[in-house]
């Protein structure tokens, strides 16, 4: 999922780690969220947003994602459709 983290994360002046230690995470999970490795639960990402004062949906873009439309062309295989 693609986002915003390292761009708000800079503007506050924190490191990984740092944003980490504020929502309970380590710095390897930001650092896989930031680079699209990685999506975070929804607890997770609501505790990112109020990190830098954002919804959801300014920090997180949610475009149709490969993830996604793997699930959905699953169902359709499955259902006959």
């Amino acid at each position: 999922m693609k986002n915003r983290i390292r761009v708000l994360r800079e503007q506050k002046g924190l490191t990984q780690e740092q944003l980490g230690e504020l929502v309970g995470t380590s710095r390897q999970a930001i650092n896989a969220i930031e680079t699209e490795k990685f999506e975070p639960s929804i607890w997770l990402a609501y505790d990112i947003s109020n990190v830098f004062e954002c919804s959801i949906e300014e920090v997180f873009i949610f475009d149709e994602s490969p993830r996604k439309s793997r699930a959905e062309s699953s169902r359709r295989v499955s259902n006959g459709y």
